[in-house]
């Protein structure tokens, strides 16, 4: 009935919705306010799913619902909106005395959550004649409309208050976190403070780093912390210090004299190894000799190289090391590493001024220090006196040196010498105690000759030589602006070859570039286009047609068509390569770049669907049927974008044909896509753009995950054999991360591997037979069953299905169509059955529609079927009323 709770499977939008109501505590505020007022009522969501029971026996439930129609309910609902609007809604009603009100629930922003249904009996205006239950309870227009004022101060005060709980112990739960953080925090500052400390002492670095390794060791909780070094012939390794929470835990007399080799850490490299981690061998091994459950080695570095190494290692108990406990460590070794700095600076003479000449002058920049007060060099290093520079630009540029801040240049040229040279100004103490500035400066005339070069490059297509795409941009903006200006014509071509693909399977990829290469060069000896063809990307080259060019546009054309109409060498063999092309003309096809090419594109494609080896010019019913195009592409874009949400699974069932009831025994999953733009749209329309979009692994990934839970379902409701047969495509079947998919398919949706199968195509195991049997061997290996899909329409030998882990062969439709009546397809199916059972596998015959094909492969060894004659692909309801219940 209308005010009946609808039962179905509601997305997860709608279940939050439902989540945001305490039905509870509605009910009750709903029967006292239907009682005072002498109304009915029940709370309906925004997706018409209903919150509340009706207020009132079933007598007058019923009553009412002969008043109330669906698609009143439906429309008080929808007339709602998110943005700010009518709170209550009066609609009007088939009856002069039956009274229907709205009052809008809403959340958080305003959103429109549901909405109160209110309904009543206007006592004044029924007819003497009507028939009105005694049960029904009945009130006046004007008491309606002041319940319903009542109903809406009520409604906004309950939800208020509730969002404000809400938000207070959301609060409440980020204070006591932050506290947690904070805690932590400081008690970590509180151990950095005190091992700060430690930098500042003047005792032995021996008796320091004691007393650190004890304050980290105590801080993190573990068992043994050491500082390693490496002797200086890196042979052996010393101990320098070590503290353990225990003696047992003492290792420093374990590892005298041992070999830098036998430490597996000593690579260089920082090594954070929890408990759980997975480690090689050598670790393994020296984690077993001194007991190491995990273990943090850091490298420190003098003078540039790696001369110790920091320990962190815990025995006797499993940990996993934490972000903020790497941190930590981290910082520990800083701090080691800043002492051991210190140490060594405070005992050499690197801050004298004899070395620090000697490092200023073996600088690879030349080095110029500046006494702004007195305008005086105070010294320059031999790199700086030997700038290839004139004296006269040497003037110039020490008189840059004394300019203001705020004028420094950070490049100077030196037009004569033609040399570019980078300056930085910094403010440094000089070593007798004076504010100077140290100016640097660095040859970079090589970098800015680079620099050109990468911008040809950047205009340049690699493989061809050609200009690219970018450079395309660049000058058809200015072709247009000059043609427009002048008055005259120019045209663009898009050039595109046909089967390309077939060339690059069939010899590779290398013979491929050898045709782009060949290509590129015939269409630059081509009077007049020589300095204007252009590769846009893959096998595509794009000619701009100059004003000055235009009367031999014609001329060019067949050229073009004459360079494609002979063989190219390839491979030493001749090839034949056609090429479809796509004309427009400027300023009659448009005067935007972007509009002009897409137009471009258009004929190009028009070219291609009317056989190849064509040349079209662009027309209006060209641009018709690709808005069409764009349209779907735009809606499946869409469609992918919201999560798939509008492709819907069917399953045609499989029908067990060993067994005498020919029971169903699963289902193959196919895709259907109900769009509310494009309506319902077949696989054959949608599937072919959506791989060549490279959309098919989100559709793909779709159907996996809701199959594989529809299957479950199955299994857990009194099927357990049940299977679920899932076709991969190519596009997902390339994926490098398509095992990892599957894998989470299977963990998501806890479905028993053995119950799923994944159906591939022949013609794809033939194309990439490698690639193919390392893929199904990883999936056979995750206990999951390979079909291979429409066999006998590809070219797959005995040895191909020989090599391949399949473990059910799907019989293509068209050799069921005349079985019994036509010998090839009788012997076919026979041979193929004969084959199956030889490698143990099952056999599945698609495209079953009558009694007689049946009746036939009875005698032929095969154990599914699937087609029309038992049922077509149905929606999961159907399916499971059908076939589940």
């Amino acid at each position: 009935m209308y005010l009946r709770k609808e039962v179905g499977g509601e997305t997860q939008q709608n279940q939050n919705t439902n989540e945001y109501f305490e039905k509870g505590k509605m009910q009750k505020m709903q029967d006292a306010f239907c009682k005072a007022n002498h109304l009915y009522c029940v709370c309906i969501g925004r997706d018409l799913t209903q919150i509340t029971e009706f207020s009132g026996g079933a007598e007058e439930e019923s009553y009412l619902n002969t008043l109330l129609t669906p698609e009143m309910k439906s429309e008080l609902i929808h007339s709602f909106s998110d943005v700010e609007g009518e709170n209550v809604i009066a609609m009007p009603t088939n009856s002069p005395f039956f009274m229907l009100r709205g009052v809008a629930i809403r959340g958080e922003g305003y959103r429109f959550m549901g909405a109160w249904m209110v309904l009543g009996i206007d006592a004044e205006q029924v007819p003497e004649d009507a028939y009105i239950p005694r049960s029904v309870m009945t009130t006046t227009r004007e008491a309606l409309d002041k319940a319903i004022a009542l109903l809406e101060v009520l409604t906004n005060t309950y939800f208020t208050n509730k969002s404000q709980l809400a938000i207070l112990e959301e609060d409440l739960i980020a204070m006591e976190k932050e506290e947690r953080r904070m805690e932590y925090l400081l008690q970590k500052t509180e151990v950095l403070t005190e091992i700060l400390k430690f930098m500042e002492s003047e005792e032995p670095f021996a008796q320091v780093i004691d007393d650190i390794l004890s304050e980290t060791g105590k801080y993190l909780g573990n068992s043994n912390c050491e500082l390693l070094k490496i002797t200086p012939d890196e042979e052996t390794v010393e101990l320098v210090c070590e503290w353990a929470d225990t003696e047992e835990h003492l290792i420093g007399e374990r590892i005298k004299g041992m070999k830098q080799s036998d430490f597996p850490f000593m690579t260089g490299r920082t090594y954070t190894i929890s408990s759980d981690t997975i480690v090689p061998e050598p670790f393994m091994e020296y984690f077993a000799a001194y007991g190491i459950r995990c273990g943090a080695f850091l490298p420190i570095n003098i003078n540039g190289k790696t001369g110790m190494y920091l320990c962190i290692t815990m025995m006797d108990a499993d940990r996993k090391w934490s972000v903020e406990d790497i941190r930590f460590i981290n910082d520990i070794k800083r701090v080691v590493q800043t002492i051991l700095i210190k140490r060594v600076t405070k005992n050499s003479l690197a801050s004298s001024y004899s070395a620090l000449e000697s490092i200023l002058e073996n600088t690879g920049c030349g080095v110029s220090v500046i006494d702004l007060q007195k305008a005086t060099v105070l010294y320059t290093n031999d790199t700086y006196k030997n700038l290839s520079m004139k004296p006269e630009e040497r003037a110039t540029l020490e008189e840059l040196f004394l300019k203001e801040q705020d004028d420094l240049a950070e490049e100077f040229y030196a037009e004569e010498s033609g040399k570019w040279y980078e300056l930085s100004f910094s403010s440094m103490e000089w070593v007798d105690g004076r504010q100077v500035r140290l100016v640097t400066i660095y040859d970079v005339s090589k970098t800015k000759q680079y620099q050109e070069k990468i911008e040809h490059q950047a205009n340049t297509d690699y493989l061809t030589g050609l200009y690219n795409r970018m450079r395309l941009e660049e000058d058809l903006k200015e072709e247009i602006h000059t043609t427009v200006r002048s008055g005259g014509q120019s045209g663009i071509l898009v050039i595109n070859l046909d089967d390309f693909d077939n060339i690059n399977d069939g010899l590779g990829h290398q013979a491929g570039d050898i045709l782009l290469r060949n290509v590129a060069e015939s269409l630059q000896r081509i009077d007049g286009i020589s300095n204007c063809c252009y590769r846009a990307g893959g096998d595509e080259f794009i000619i701009l047609i100059h004003n000055s060019q235009m009367d031999r546009m014609d001329t060019i054309i067949k050229r073009i068509r004459q360079i494609f109409s002979t063989p190219w060498q390839l491979d030493e063999k001749s090839y034949y390569c056609t090429m479809s092309m796509g004309v427009v003309t400027i300023p009659k096809d448009g005067v935007d770049p972007v509009l002009l090419l897409q137009r471009a594109d258009i004929a190009l494609h028009t070219a291609k669907s009317l056989g190849k080896n064509r040349v079209e010019y662009y027309n209006s019913e060209q641009h018709n049927s690709a808005v069409e195009r764009l349209d779907l592409e735009k809606c499946l874009r869409e469609a992918v974008e919201k999560g798939c949400k509008e492709f819907e699974v069917y399953y045609q069932p499989l029908i067990d044909v060993t067994k005498p009831e020919k029971p169903c025994c699963g289902a193959e999953a196919l895709v259907r896509w109900n769009s509310p733009t494009m309506g319902f749209v077949m696989p054959s329309q949608f599937i072919p753009l959506a791989e060549y979009l490279g959309l098919i692994n989100e559709i793909g990934r779709h159907v996996l995950f809701e199959a594989c839970k529809r299957c479950k379902y199955w299994n857990d409701f009194g099927h357990p054999e049940y299977k679920v047969n899932v076709n991969l495509s190519v596009v997902q079947l390339m994926r490098t991360d398509i095992i990892d998919t599957i894998r989470e398919a299977l963990i998501a949706t806890q479905i028993e591997p053995s119950n799923l199968t994944l159906e591939v195509t022949e013609g794809l195991a033939v194309n990439d037979m490698f690639r193919m049997q390392q893929v199904l061997r990883e999936i056979k290996n995750m206990g999951i069953r390979v079909a291979l899909d429409d066999f006998g329409t590809g070219y797959s030998s005995l040895n191909h299905i020989r090599s391949m882990p399949i473990d059910v062969i799907k019989i293509d439709r068209c050799f069921v169509q005349d079985i019994g009546d036509d010998v090839f397809s009788d012997a076919f199916v026979k041979s193929v059955s004969q084959l199956a059972e030889a490698l143990d596998m099952n056999i599945c015959v698609e495209g079953v529609e009558e009694e007689k094909q049946c009746h036939a492969l009875g005698e032929m060894n095969v154990d599914m079927i699937q087609g029309y004659l038992f049922d077509k692909p149905l929606c999961v309801d159907d399916f499971e009323r059908k076939y589940l219940f």
